[in-house]
């Protein structure tokens, strides 16, 4: 998911979200002080740990961090905590040791012991830093200090032969680095297999090869690696062929819902869609101001909760979408079938009545079952088309709808401005396949027809969330949360700021002064505009599921969850329900929230490690060929450049730089060197050659040729 949410909508073949999973959650929540039992139970859980680990961990807000120093300080003054001389801290009596199964769980992996508990800290920070391991996995038993089992699961990696011996270089997401093998293999140099993990060696993990991953073209063979190697379900616990879904809606089925089917809805989409979730209308209103009604698919409808279509619904917890194929949270007889909003055909759903005042105010809302009739299957090209003046083939109806949308849509854009949501234009590509071979990586546009659609399922959602709230809870929910940034994640922001005279605000940060920063910044530098935005995205936390109304910070919203993509996501299927009044218990509905959470961010690695792969076969193939490109990130150890037209970065090695010696200056975000000063800065535009590329890891190593003349303005 991404790390705030451009829409409701649920994403589609071709997006590319931006994100990075978020650690644990700040256990006495906003405003809070902290007390010393929070600092015992975070270095019970962590071990050693250093002051950026406690930050990580308890997230205080800018405000608190201080109060939260005085705490530790006083522990170390009374000794309950020690001090390493690296600068670690450990409680004297060196806690309880917490052991159990690992899981995966939202942030990364997680611990869960033997009473149920999912402790809140990543599995990794709790081995102690003598006994590390090379890596964990799901399914394995872990206490804070070893591995005692290894996971019965296969680990996905890539076959490397060398004359002494063979290895496998992990593809897991989890598990990174190299697994000896104990066996000489089957297969050859870069064949991806599945290993079975043995015992730990010396120094390293150990298995064996069990299985081939085996594929036809370069996507399909991207795919089925990155499906496997990131643990997503593609079996059904039953035969979905055996499923009884009806291909049309039964007349009973139709008895007390509203008749919609003479409302001109219609599905706005992607070309390449197949599942359409959502359908828009919308009228002006006597008074003033529209009616925006969102029609959504009804798929509480068809799936009965505890079932065993629900239970792997859930387990999927989202559709994953790939370049070459969708791996669907529901069978296809319901995603691209009964539930989907076909064009001329009855379909079943959850309508949401919107007022929406001319000053694009969400003035009143109406939620009941109904059956609509969509008017026609539109592309966002073809609106796009027709908002800019061209002609659409369409019922006079649909066209005029079309124009009070695109009114409704412009008040909605001024308002949400007015409240200060962050609006960062996203970089996404896709991949051009051609016999699932990429050939071209091309930008995706986003034109108001995209935009249209995005305000629409937010005024859902957030109507959604009202309407829950005003029942008064009796019915728990998933709310989607973003909370504000904090911690070391700040810090960096600021520094990044300071390049260019600039400053957060004191006082606690709000979206829109973050956004009027941002604009200020992108003004007095030369720096391209995505740079900026990336920097800002990365101090963000990750957005995520909640039962707690923590309201959604990017888009400036007090309160915000998903209702509009019951096809493809589990938190809105949850939402329907509460919407309809089904009783769920709170305990459970804290456990499903956690768990897609993790789905969600699971799918996102996936997507992600599938696009890098293709973009890489792509560049493989122009190995010693230069490009230009753009230092998008600054490390000690190099500079990860993107390079031009390919929306990819790859890495010059800080040894690649020229014989002077560079250190790292975080505080201009620059290499510098030693002797002659000579200065790497992030957006320095250089040229590169292609070195070498591994395909399947996603790792591009980069020449410097030479730097391009640096821009006059300041930040350049």
């Amino acid at each position: 998911m991404p790390r705030f949410d451009r829409s409701g909508r649920g994403r589609r073949q071709g997006s590319r979200p931006f994100g990075r999973g978020a650690r644990g959650a700040n256990p006495r929540g906003h405003g809070a002080r902290y007390s010393p039992q929070d600092v015992r139970d975070a270095l019970i859980l962590l071990g050693d740990a250093s002051w950026s680990d406690l930050i990580d961990h308890l997230r205080p807000r800018r405000h608190e961090s201080r109060g939260l120093r005085q705490v530790v300080d006083a522990m170390v003054g009374s000794g309950e905590v020690v001090v390493s001389r690296g600068g670690s801290y450990r409680l004297a009596d060196g806690g309880e040791r917490v052991a159990g199964v690992v899981v995966r769980d939202a942030g990364g992996l997680r611990l869960r012991d033997d009473a149920g508990r999912v402790w809140g800290l990543d599995v990794r920070d709790a081995l102690r830093p003598g006994d590390r391991l090379t890596g964990v996995a799901v399914g394995d038993t872990v206490s804070a200090v070893s591995a005692v089992e290894p996971s019965p699961e296969p680990v996905v990696g890539l076959l490397r032969v060398r004359p002494r011996a063979a290895y496998i270089e992990s593809l897991d997401r989890y598990l990174s680095g190299r697994i000896d093998l104990v066996a000489t293999p089957p297969g050859r140099e870069g064949d991806v297999v599945e290993v079975e993990l043995l015992a730990q060696a010396d120094g390293g993990l150990a298995g064996r090869v069990v299985g081939l991953v085996e594929a036809g073209n370069e996507a399909e063979r991207a795919g089925e690696a990155m499906l496997r190697a990131h643990g997503i379900p593609r079996r059904w616990s039953f035969d979905p062929l055996a499923l009884k879904v009806p291909s049309t809606v039964a007349a009973r089925d139709i008895v007390r819902r509203r008749d919609l089917r003479d409302v001109p809805l219609v599905t706005i989409d992607g070309a390449d869609a197949r599942d359409f979730d959502d359908a828009v209308f919308a009228a002006p209103r006597a008074g003033g101001g529209w009616r925006l009604l969102v029609a959504i698919a009804d798929v509480a409808h068809y799936v009965a909760p505890g079932s065993a279509l629900d239970q792997d619904a859930r387990e999927r917890g989202n559709s994953v979408y790939l370049p070459d194929r969708v791996v669907p949270m529901l069978p296809e007889a319901l995603s691209n079938g009964i539930c989907s909003l076909r064009p001329s055909e009855d379909r079943l759903a959850v309508a949401c009545d919107l007022r929406i005042s001319a000053a694009g105010r969400l003035s009143g809302y109406g939620f009941f079952d109904a059956v609509i009739r969509s008017q026609a299957r539109l592309t966002y090209a073809d609106v796009a088309g027709f908002l800019a003046g061209g002609r659409l083939d369409a019922p006079d109806a649909v066209i005029d709808s079309l124009r009070v949308l695109h009114d409704v849509y412009r008040a909605l854009r001024a308002r949400r401005e007015e409240r200060g949501a962050l609006d960062f234009e996203a970089r996404e590509a896709s991949i051009v396949l051609q016999r699932g071979r990429p050939v071209a990586v091309r930008p995706v546009l986003r034109s108001d027809a995209h935009r249209l659609i995005e305000e629409a399922m937010i005024a859902a959602n957030v109507a959604a969330a009202r309407f829950l709230e005003a029942r008064g809870g009796d019915v728990p929910t998933v709310y989607r949360v973003h909370e504000s940034p904090s911690g070391d994640k700040l810090d960096a922001l600021e520094a990044a700021l300071l390049v260019v005279g600039e400053r957060l605000p004191r006082a606690m940060l709000a979206p829109k002064a973050l956004a009027e920063v941002c604009e200020r910044v992108i003004g007095k530098s030369s720096w391209p505009r995505w740079v900026w935005e990336m920097i800002l995205l990365r101090s963000l936390p990750q957005a995520h599921y909640e039962t707690r109304r923590l309201g959604h910070f990017g888009l400036a919203l007090p309160t915000y969850l998903h209702f509009t993509s019951p096809i493809r996501r589990y938190a809105d299927l949850l939402v329907h329900r509460a919407i309809k009044g089904h009783a769920v218990a709170a305990q459970t509905v804290d456990a499903v929230a956690a768990h897609i959470s993790a789905t969600e961010r699971r799918a996102e690695d996936a997507e992600r490690a599938v696009d890098a792969w293709l973009k890489c076969a792509l560049l493989e193939e122009r190995i010693g060929e230069t490009f230009r490109g753009i230092v998008a990130g600054v490390t000690g150890f190099g500079l990860f450049v993107e390079l031009e037209g390919m929306f990819v970065q790859g890495l010059v090695h800080v040894s690649k730089l020229g014989r002077d010696y560079y250190r790292f200056a975080p505080e201009t975000m620059s290499l510098v060197a030693d002797r002659s000063g000579a200065r790497f800065t992030l957006a320095d535009r250089v040229e590169v050659v292609v070195e070498d590329v591994s395909v399947a890891t996603g790792r591009i190593d980069l020449g410097l040729v030479r730097r391009q003349r640096r821009a006059a303005k300041t930040g350049a």
